[in-house]
């Protein structure tokens, strides 16, 4: 009767320890997929950071032009 009874404490400390050990990894999957932290944040702030270097790039060249334009009608004014 011990012997039953120590393989059904056995089979119930296994048990409980796959449990809580099926929760532990259970969370931090769920945490790396939708988390602070996650797949989804880093793939939305690369597009981010894919989209401001594309408008730094625009602005940089639409400066370039209105600087080209200012120069050009400042030597069309008279010199004072």
């Amino acid at each position: 009767m011990t012997n039953k009874a120590s393989n059904i404490l056995g089979f119930m400390l296994i048990v409980i320890f796959s449990l809580l050990a099926t929760i532990y990894f259970a969370y931090h999957w769920v945490n790396l997929l939708f988390g602070d932290n996650s797949i989804q944040v880093y793939s939305s702030l690369k597009h981010k950071k894919e989209y401001l270097e594309y408008e730094i790039s625009r602005l940089q060249r639409e400066n370039a032009y209105l600087q080209k334009e200012y120069f050009e009608l400042k030597n069309l004014e008279p010199e004072e």
